[in-house]
């Protein structure tokens, strides 16, 4: 058998050929999730700029009339038809499928601009419900407005974005190849290898080049290790290992010198060495045997506290932009020389980029310091970065947490736990507020692309810091969030008159939730308005505010919906109540809310608002205050609205005061 052909090919020359998918091949079948994820991507790079993007092969056999039979990629290639069609692309797909002739029709009607009559036809419902999913796609997630392919002016960017600049590498099968048995072996090869399984392979491989193969086994442990987002790092070492990594309470870190120098994993050879007794020896591999080889997943070792019963959390982030942020911590200078001066950028937060950003930073990476850099920071993430302990939304509680040995003596065992990561006697309260300052941060700007928050935060410990006191965390994260709203908030404070732009669901998230943390703050710490520069009534105003926050025990959720207490629908009603578009779009008016929790109120007056929330115990600050204000005076309105949003711009306007 001959090597394949293979050629990049953009949409608009893909569409060219006829494609056939054979009697072999299964149906449809991409979900929401990829059609999601597909289409956010397409956008992004659309959005950034940039010439090309890949979204994967598609393998073919030529037939002899010049058809393309599709092996493999027909997933793919069918969105591409599909999206082409609700794009008004200006091209079609000639894809036709062998012996399903309802199929065939509904191309050749769709290709026309026909939608079919009957929508729950089984053998086209899958198409149907896909082109739903793609039409109500949210493509900007940071954005509160949702943005999709229905407006014009995105689904004409779209339609020529995917047709000029989104690729495919097709590659043509030699005549001879055995279709049905190279198909097999397609659809039984298992999980396909994730870049960062291919990063971790490349490593091993240079460790080998440079004759450090001693190592291999050591470092493979604690790559697996950190790449367990949902375990404590320390949980998944043995309890010899732990105590050469961790000390003996489990509470340290055992490396010498700062991960941010040259030759760190040097330095610490000899604790390498400490931790290679009882190692099984890890083959070097190549990347053709990389990407050749089974991937199975094996149980994990047992340590110490097998029987224990485990938290349930969940982290932040996940392993590939985990590693997108070590990265930028320790080879963004690599990075940024590879670009001209006018051009250089910082490495992106986005796994999608993670083997081309390590091809483009390789040179620079000596293994051994890689694999430690990586073990301090996940250290470091575990013990300073919160983490949720269940999935549910409406239920979610953050924690903060570091390891330590409990020694239960009736049963002669030691056993790794872990408790609060500040809990001296007289840290309780700032635990709390650094609890709640991170998870302010997280719910704001949830999506990991643009987790910068987090990527200054392990900045504070890349030079080799360990430790750090509950007071400094706090007045970093406090300074960190100051930032966070120079950067984000600051043009929608202080507006006089009605802006479309920067009112309304136009308001940034951060906003919401940073204003709830500065009531919280004031509550909690008794923080009195005591302003020379604030009107006396005024003070008293905001006095009175913090007096009806009736509890402190929230959480901040991802609540990812504006509504507006006083409703829209309402304005136009009740006209006699003077409720301008200012007003109705201001700050004063809005709470940040669930989208369920949106629908469930869109249609109710704000006393009923009101009521259905009066005695839930778990509300942010502003909403406990709105809705305390409109019991009181038996409504909300105007003067209710005016009088919130004085009260709020002036905490907002004191911010560095409060969070010095």
């Amino acid at each position: 058998m001959t090597d394949k052909e293979a050629t990049i090919l953009n949409t608009e020359d893909l569409f060219k050929d006829k494609y056939i998918i054979p009697l072999y091949q299964r149906n449809f079948a991409w979900g929401e999730e990829q059609i999601v994820r597909l289409l956010q991507d397409i956008y992004e790079s659309m959005r950034a700029g940039e010439e090309h993007f890949y979204i994967g092969s598609l393998i073919v056999l030529q037939r002899g009339n010049g058809e393309f039979e599709v092996i493999d990629g027909q997933q793919r290639l069918t969105m591409l038809a599909l999206l082409a069609c609700m794009l008004d692309m200006g091209t079609a797909l000639n894809l036709h499928y062998d012996s399903r002739p309802e199929v065939e029709e509904f191309f050749h009607n769709l290709n026309n601009g026909m939608m079919p009559k009957n929508r729950q036809e089984s053998a086209i419902a899958h198409f149907i419900e896909a082109m739903d999913i793609a039409r109500e796609t949210q493509l900007d997630v940071e954005q509160s407005d949702p943005i999709t392919i229905k407006e014009d002016r995105v689904k004409h960017d779209m339609a020529a974005f995917i047709k000029h600049h989104v690729c495919l590498v097709r590659e043509i099968m030699p005549a001879d190849t055995d279709v049905a048995a190279y198909f097999e072996i397609m659809n039984n090869r298992g999980e396909q290898l994730q870049e960062h399984e291919i990063v971790k392979g490349l490593l091993l491989g240079m460790l080998h080049a440079e004759g450090n193969d001693q190592y291999a086994t050591i470092c493979s442990r604690i790559w697996d290790a950190c790449s367990q987002m949902e375990k404590r790092v320390q949980k998944s070492f043995d309890k010899d290992s732990r105590r050469i990594l961790f000390g003996d309470n489990c509470d340290a870190l055992c490396l010498t010198g700062k991960p941010c120098e040259d030759h760190y994993g040097t330095i610490n050879q000899g604790l390498l060495e400490q931790l290679k007794s009882g190692s099984t020896i890890v083959e070097p591999l190549t990347l053709d045997k990389i990407v050749s080889m089974d991937i199975a997943v094996k149980p994990a070792a047992k340590t110490a506290d097998d029987g224990e019963e485990e938290a349930k959390e969940e982290s932040i982030i996940d392993f590939p932009n985990f590693l997108m942020h070590v990265f930028r911590l320790y080879y963004n200078a690599a990075y940024r020389a590879s670009f001209h001066d006018e051009e250089a950028k910082d490495i992106p937060l986005n796994e999608k980029y993670l083997l081309k950003v390590f091809n483009t930073i390789k040179k620079a990476i000596r293994p051994l310091d890689l694999f430690l850099r990586l073990l301090h920071t996940r250290v470091i993430f575990d013990r300073y970065v919160i983490k949720n302990d269940v999935t549910d939304d409406d239920k979610r509680e953050w924690a903060l947490l570091k390891p330590y040995i409990y020694v239960d003596e009736a049963r002669g065992r030691e056993m790794l736990r872990f408790r609060q990561t500040f809990n001296g006697p007289d840290q309780k309260q700032t635990q709390e507020a650094i609890v709640r300052a991170q998870s302010c941060l997280q719910v704001s700007f949830r999506t990991r692309i643009y987790k910068n928050f987090l990527q200054t935060i392990l900045t504070w410990f890349s030079d080799g810091g360990f430790l750090i006191d509950a007071a400094t965390y706090l007045q970093r994260l406090h300074h960190l969030m100051l930032e966070e709203f120079d950067r984000t908030s600051t043009d929608y404070v202080g507006l006089t008159a009605y802006d479309a732009d920067r009112q309304g669901t136009s308001v940034p998230h951060y906003l919401f939730n940073f204003t709830d943390y500065l009531y919280w703050w004031m509550k909690d710490r008794g923080c009195a308005p005591d302003w020379n520069d604030t009107d006396p009534t005024l003070r008293q105003a905001i006095n009175d505010e913090l007096a009806l926050i009736q509890s402190t025990g929230f959480s901040f959720l991802y609540r990812n919906s504006v509504e507006h207490h006083y409703p829209q629908k309402r304005q136009e009603e009740r006209r006699d109540e003077n409720v301008d578009d200012f007003h109705l779009n201001c700050l004063g008016n809005l709470v940040l809310i669930s989208k369920s929790a949106n629908s469930r109120l869109s249609d109710k007056n704000p006393l009923d608002k009101a009521n259905l929330y009066a005695r839930r115990q778990d509300l942010p600050p502003t909403r406990q205050i709105i809705y305390a204000i409109t019991n009181r005076n038996n409504g909300w309105g105007l003067q209710q609205i005016d009088a919130h949003l004085h009260c709020m711009e002036a905490i907002i306007a004191h911010r560095k005061e409060l969070l010095r």
